[in-house]
């Protein structure tokens, strides 16, 4: 068939990740013409990558949503000139692929006698609380939807667009056109199909709730927003992302290095994290193979060291002498006093590579010694990845506490030999990857739920002065608590070179709100601004430990709430906050009236917005006197 495709994109920052240009790329094996129509302006470099695989790159106002950015695109391109083709495709940019050869569906598609097509549908929901009628009908969903020449020529198909409303909400570009465009044409004569049927599969939707199936059964596209969906959807619907990783790994041969790169920049961390499960447990017993030992063995590491407590450099070293590769081991300190017994003890102990450095001011402590006393050693090139240590005592915590989190953050880094083969060998596997944390600290420290504490505000502050775009996560940031990690240097240099100095960190008490703290945060985030996503690592003996407080939480956080954990949530959310009467009443319709519901929508869709906006406000934490 004569195609031509036209790809609707949008992105805050107007920047164009891989992944766009090499599904167009693959795509226009298959078309003849590729035109992109951008919400919004693209930045210089994505217009040279996007006009690298597109015949023309058309910009126009983010209005409309994607709906009016194809009915400009169709209007300026010319419906006589659409009728020289035999089949239009109108797609987007939610989605990931191919991530099996678009032939395969084409192969099947070309065959059909039908006017127009696509990829997955949505079941008929019945009731829906915005749909008009309010059903929502069986529909092509519209991340593709291809269009034959039978139904590009015909009167109805020009009316539909010439007639289609301006779109100003989500709801509506669903309510007025995809969820009505198979429906529309359906009763005006037009037949239409999809790849996937949702009959075929245990769920409504698909393409989210049967994503792992879906896949194995070879469906070309991911949808981007299975990795930034509500983790509870998830877990209340067993969608396990990571198996949806497993299989592409096993049976495609689609660079996944595509996905975590929009993934990491793009979407709320902690969020796609859980979905896709970042997180691996090694056992100390775990076999490590020649060739894990091999690859390890290669790699060369910058230890980076701050010892304030100079008592501690022994522990320190035990623990590094564990790692598995080549080191170069640089300690940081406050005082020439403490210089001097430091070099002694990595003297005695016979450390190859070592030096010690004495830094300008302990204000900001290890975080400060390493972003600005071991610069020049995090800009080189000479290591693979640096790891950060740091003689944590925690006196401010107690002797049990400040132990507990020392014991967590050391034995999930670096709990033995055999462990840490397979934590630097993750990285050596996983190119990918930027950083390697522990998991959250939740025993002896209220963390759940509220790990910003008085550092968002300054956090987001400092993100948008250094171009950092990943959204912060909303409570608890999937953050290295505690300032210890393993990292590669490429995705800590939008800190190193942030143009920071000893200064900005002095006068300033040593607590949350401080620079300090909030950078403590943003070291994963400089790695997920880059595209490198962040796994947490933790150690069987510490999983079995923090485990079951874990669950034990949960449970208690549960008891007496009923139904789900998506509705154990709505209930704690009514609790906490009071409730609008325009929002009492929309639960009221909804749960006795849900065909009226979509009557009173556009009210109740107002008040939502504008309330969650003063509620937003109420609850940000004020920014302390740094």
């Amino acid at each position: 068939m004569k195609r031509i495709a036209f790809y609707l994109f949008w992105e805050k920052e107007g920047v164009v990740d891989r992944y766009i240009p090499y599904c167009l790329e693959k795509l226009r094996e298959h078309v003849e013409q590729v035109i992109v129509i951008s919400n919004g302006p693209v930045s210089p470099s994505g217009r040279v990558e996007l006009e690298r695989v597109a015949d023309e790159v058309w910009e126009r106002e983010n209005i409309g949503f994607d709906v009016w950015g194809y009915k400009e695109a169709l209007e300026r391109f010319g419906f006589e000139r659409l009728e020289e083709y035999d089949e239009v495709i109108l797609l987007n940019y939610t989605l990931f692929g191919p991530v099996y050869p678009f032939s395969e569906m084409f192969e099947k598609t070309d065959s059909w006698d039908v006017d127009f097509w696509g990829i997955t549908e949505h079941g008929e929901v019945d009731p829906h609380y915005f749909a008009t009628g309010g059903v929502l009908p069986r529909h092509i969903q519209s991340h593709w939807l291809a269009v034959r020449r039978s139904l590009l020529v015909s009167p109805a198909f020009r009316h539909y667009w010439a007639t289609m409303p301006m779109i100003t909400s989500y709801e509506q570009s669903v309510d007025r056109h995809e969820a009505r465009f198979a429906k529309y044409f359906e009763e005006r004569g037009f037949s239409w199909d999809v790849v996937y049927r949702w009959t075929d599969f245990p769920g409504d939707n698909p393409v989210l709730d049967d994503v792992v199936q879906l896949t194995a059964e070879r469906c070309p596209i991911v949808k981007r927003r299975t990795f930034f969906h509500d983790p509870l959807y998830m877990s209340d619907h067993a969608i396990i992302g990571r198996d949806v990783i497993d299989i592409l790994e096993k049976t495609s041969d689609y660079p996944l290095e595509l996905i975590w790169e929009n993934v990491a920049r793009t979407m709320e961390p902690r969020v796609a994290a859980t979905n896709f499960s970042l997180h691996r447990i090694y056992s100390d017993a775990l076999e490590v193979t020649e060739e894990q030992h091999a690859r390890t063995r290669e790699m060369h590491a910058l230890v980076a060291i701050h010892c304030f407590y100079a008592d501690m450099i022994d522990e320190l070293m035990d623990y590094a002498e564990r790692l598995p590769c080549r080191r170069h081991v640089v300690v940081t300190t406050d005082t020439e006093q403490k210089r001097a017994l430091l070099e002694t003890a990595l003297s005695a102990r016979e450390v190859p590579s070592f030096e010690v450095r004495v830094t300008e001011s302990n204000a900001g402590r290890d975080v400060s010694a390493f972003l600005l006393g071991c610069a020049d050693l995090l800009r080189s090139d000479d290591y693979d990845i640096v790891v950060k240590l740091h003689s944590k005592r925690s006196p401010q915590d107690g002797a049990v506490v400040g132990g507990w989190f020392k014991r967590h953050l050391f034995g999930n880094l670096l709990h033995s030999e055999n462990y840490a083969v397979n934590v630097v060998n993750l990285l050596a596997e996983r190119p990918e990857i930027g950083m390697l944390i522990p998991p959250i600290i939740h025993i002896g420290f209220p963390t759940m739920g509220q790990g910003w504490f008085l550092n968002k505000q300054p956090a987001a502050a400092l993100c948008e002065r250094l171009g950092i775009s990943t959204p912060l996560d909303e409570s608890t940031p999937l953050s290295a608590l505690g300032s210890m990690f393993i990292a590669r240097p490429r995705a800590l240099r939008t800190l190193v070179d942030a143009g920071l100095t000893w200064s900005d960190f002095e006068n300033q008490p040593y607590g949350d709100g401080s620079i300090a703290h909030v950078i403590e945060r943003l070291f994963t985030y400089s790695s997920l601004s880059t595209g490198m996503p962040v796994y947490t690592v933790q150690s069987t003996d510490l999983a079995s430990i923090n485990y079951p407080f874990l669950e034990f939480k949960l449970q208690n956080l549960s008891q007496g709430l009923p139904g789900t954990v998506m509705e154990q949530r709505a209930y704690q959310e009514r609790l906490l906050v009071p409730p609008t009467i325009v929002g009492m009443g929309k639960r009221v319709v909804q749960m006795r009236f849900p065909r009226l519901t979509h009557a009173f929508y556009p009210a109740f869709d107002a008040s939502r917005r504008t309330y969650r906006r003063v509620w937003a406000a109420r609850r940000a934490p004020k920014r302390s006197g740094t």
